[in-house]
């Protein structure tokens, strides 16, 4: 049970911090207006964060090994926490621009950290649901704060949305001191291998299967947030006369139903073999880019309900699979944290890129050509995904204990 309440505060870590990555979207209109930009602008406003995220993702999962996941998500939490509040007094764009690049050293370590600490706690053959519940962190933040997000700037401007994420951010940490570390002594290490002593951090790199995942992931983040940046405007448009407010609503609504959906592809993951999972991305990034293709050509509003009731399914297996895959592509599992650390680096080239270039079709060409380079990107992951290879881990101890997370589970539940 240990391991899953360090698991489940570990969460609680990647959703604050999600919430600082998407709070954007929610107020896009009012940021919009506030400082005259336009789409493309506010595009970077929404991802230009990633820049840290990539420079800090490979850093922070050699410091993990050092300094532990409790002080390096202690860290990250903090820096979100200060920019979030130099951003919410930002009068220019280039303050704002500035504090985003700040938050995103606390994102890009999290996202190391939640799955390395997974990877610690629990063997490859049961990650599938802890994973599949580290990758509902975008779609719990998304949920919330396309809800919450138009009556807090309603109240206090889009400045809310940012005070609100810096509170979020501080409980967390609180949380992050008091329980989340590595396994004690006395309990397996499932991403320590049997040659801990002879690591060498050049090693993590030469693994063909971390990089592949990681295309796979960049090409699927670019997507995502290319899509989740603009769907609430595009749908006040669209459907609602300019209402951001119903539009928002009906965002969160999708992104709810996603929650429960990337947890039971989770749980659906650990039953089958991980050299197989790979197919089960393949067969969802086919199926994403038939819904993207979609996404910002829809004029008839019954279509909207089916919309928001299929894409959840089709967004939500693709990251639970490669957070699940991820830590196996390392040759050993000492070079886990390694390979966390690469494929979130891809990770935010994919949000870095996505926004601003949708932005860019969607301003110069129209909302139906913005779906073009989301589609391209959804076909090209399908592909990638089919080249993805695993490795099996031996550690002796890890094997012998392999079954005491499910009874821990079990005992927990009765």
């Amino acid at each position: 049970m240990a391991a899953w309440i360090v698991v489940i505060i570990a969460f609680f870590g990647g959703f604050a911090l999600a919430n600082v990555q998407n709070k954007v979207p929610p107020v896009i209109d009012v940021i919009m207006q506030y400082f005259d930009i336009g789409e493309t602008d506010a595009g970077w406003l929404t991802s230009i964060f990633t820049i840290m995220g990539m420079v800090t993702a490979i850093p922070a999962s050699m410091l993990m090994r050092k300094l532990g996941p409790k002080k390096i998500g202690v860290i990250s939490l903090a820096c979100a926490a200060v920019g979030g509040v130099i951003g919410a007094f930002a009068t220019e764009l280039w303050l704002l621009m500035a504090t985003r690049v700040l938050e995103g050293v606390g994102v890009g370590m999290i996202a190391v950290v939640g799955p390395a600490v997974i990877a610690m706690w629990f063997p490859a053959e049961k990650r599938g649901l802890p994973m599949g519940l580290w990758g509902s962190w975008m779609m719990c933040s998304q949920t919330l704060l396309f809800f919450i997000g138009g009556g807090l700037t309603a109240a206090f401007g889009w400045q809310g949305v940012w005070w609100f994420c810096v509170a979020f951010c501080v409980v967390v940490l609180v949380l992050y001191t008091w329980k989340v570390d590595a396994p004690p002594a006395d309990v397996p290490n499932y991403a320590k291998g049997e040659d801990e002593e002879e690591f060498r951090f050049g090693e993590g790199f030469k693994s063909s299967g971390t990089w592949v995942v990681t295309i796979a992931g960049t090409l699927f983040t670019f997507c995502c947030f290319g899509f989740a940046t603009y769907i609430s405007l595009y749908w006040a448009q669209t459907f609602f006369g300019g209402d951001m407010g119903q539009s928002n609503w009906w965002v969160s609504v999708m992104y709810a139903i996603e929650i429960p959906v990337v947890i039971l592809i989770g749980w659906l993951l650990n039953h089958i073999r991980i050299g197989r999972r790979r197919f089960v991305g393949v067969v969802g990034f086919v199926l994403y880019a038939f819904i993207l293709l979609l996404c910002f050509r829809m004029k008839d509003p019954a279509l909207l309900l089916p919309f928001i009731l299929i894409y959840p399914f089709l967004e939500g297996a693709i990251p639970t699979v490669y957070w699940t895959l991820c830590a196996s592509t390392a040759k050993k599992p000492e070079y886990s944290g390694t390979a966390i650390g690469i494929l979130n680096v891809g990770l935010n080239i994919g949000t870095l890129l996505g926004p601003p270039v949708t932005g860019f079709f969607i301003e110069n060409y129209g909302w139906e050509a913005a779906t073009i380079p989301l589609v391209v990107a959804s076909v090209l992951g399908a592909v990638v995904f089919l080249f993805v290879k695993t490795h099996e881990h031996g550690n002796a101890e890890a094997v012998g204990h392999a079954s005491s997370v499910d009874d821990d589970l079990i005992q927990g539940a009765a």
